[in-house]
């Protein structure tokens, strides 16, 4: 699906509301982190990176999605498709996705102010709702 066609609310929800925390989040993390945000930068800039999303709901499929960073920022959201390839220093391009229910997402988006005040242990509880995929 293109830009201009309609989006469905799970669309709405990842353009309205999960783009924009996740870049709230990165901002945070480079305060509290300087440093670790600087080597992630460094590590995905001037590449070509994406990494892919699928939105489930009761076990089925409802939104696939494509994140294209320019460094650790997304910079474009392709709706409707799954694409991924991140570019490791040692492995080569690899291709990550992540399989989440709607309500697991919108439970953490629900939980920023304590993301903000400690990202690592305070995303950690997540991980449990979250799936992690490779596409071949």
């Amino acid at each position: 699906m293109n830009q201009t066609a309609a989006l469905s609310k799970v669309d709405e929800l990842i353009k309205d509301q999960f783009v924009p925390f996740r870049e709230r989040l990165t901002e945070q993390f480079a305060v509290q982190h300087p440093n670790m945000s600087a080597v992630i930068g460094a590590l995905l800039s001037n590449k070509e990176n994406k990494f892919g999303m699928q939105v489930t709901e009761n076990g089925q499929v409802v939104g696939e999605y494509t994140f294209h960073f320019k460094g650790i920022n997304i910079n474009q959201t392709e709706y409707g498709k799954l694409d991924s390839g991140i570019h490791h220093p040692f492995l080569g391009v690899v291709k990550p996705y992540s399989i989440i229910e709607r309500s697991a997402l919108e439970k953490i988006m629900a939980d920023e102010p304590n993301l903000q005040k400690d990202s690592f242990s305070g995303f950690a509880k997540y991980l449990p709702n979250i799936t992690f995929k490779f596409l071949q």
